[in-house]
């Protein structure tokens, strides 16, 4: 089974603890802007899941943790993955709706988990809380759901093995006979077309045609 570091994700995070927006703008959304986006717009913009992407770009693991500034798209993005679920555990994604509604739409802010204190409150590490990068005690009530990125890693490691079964199979022999190399079909009748052509030019086609004619009347 796949595994998923967890470790290096929040160490990486840990080392952020403490950093605060200058003037209303975030390295992680001046980074998101040029890395991920590709566009302005995003360096003074809400960062909290801007720094969850961050994070995981920086250990290598942005294909498992997802590269995301919009939360609600982060969270349909996990559960696309089959990765979605609502029991904590460190190195998850975890989202939040301040509203209390539990609906994947309505969240307004993500962050880590780094430890799980019991079944309805975990330890997490945040981005963009009080503009900051901030450790944090959170309990069930906000929470909608987590998002795993192990799973995600299973899951496109599944896909991935999927495709090549189907790739392999398609290039498989049907009823043992090999399937035809299409320049290599075309090779063995290069000479017999020369043939027949000098055959024709030299009025001896009849004679070059007559063995295979005898051939296909037995």
């Amino acid at each position: 089974m796949t595994t998923y570091n967890n470790d290096a994700l929040l160490k990486m995070a840990n080392s952020q603890l403490g950093y605060a927006e200058v003037n209303g703008a975030s390295k992680f959304g001046d980074w998101f802007g040029k890395t991920v986006a590709k566009k302005a717009g995003y360096k003074d913009a809400a960062w909290c899941d801007m720094f969850v992407s961050w994070v995981a770009h920086q250990t290598g693991q942005a294909a498992h943790v997802g590269q995301f500034a919009w939360t609600p798209d982060h969270a349909k993005w996990f559960e696309k993955h089959d990765a979605w679920g609502t029991t904590p555990k460190p190195g998850a994604v975890v989202f939040f709706d301040w509203g209390g509604s539990h609906n994947i739409n309505a969240i307004d802010h993500v962050g880590l988990v780094e430890s799980v204190i019991s079944n309805t409150k975990i330890k997490t590490i945040e981005g963009n809380v009080h503009n900051a990068v901030v450790s944090k005690i959170r309990d069930s009530g906000t929470i909608v759901g987590y998002g795993y990125p192990d799973k995600v890693r299973e899951f496109q490691q599944t896909q991935k093995n999927d495709t090549t079964a189907i790739t392999v199979q398609a290039k498989q022999p049907v009823d043992g006979a090999p399937n035809p190399d299409p320049i290599a079909a075309g090779a063995l009748l290069l000479p017999i077309a020369l043939i027949v052509a000098y055959a024709k030019k030299h009025g001896h086609l009849t004679k070059v045609l007559a063995p295979l004619a005898a051939r296909f009347k037995r």
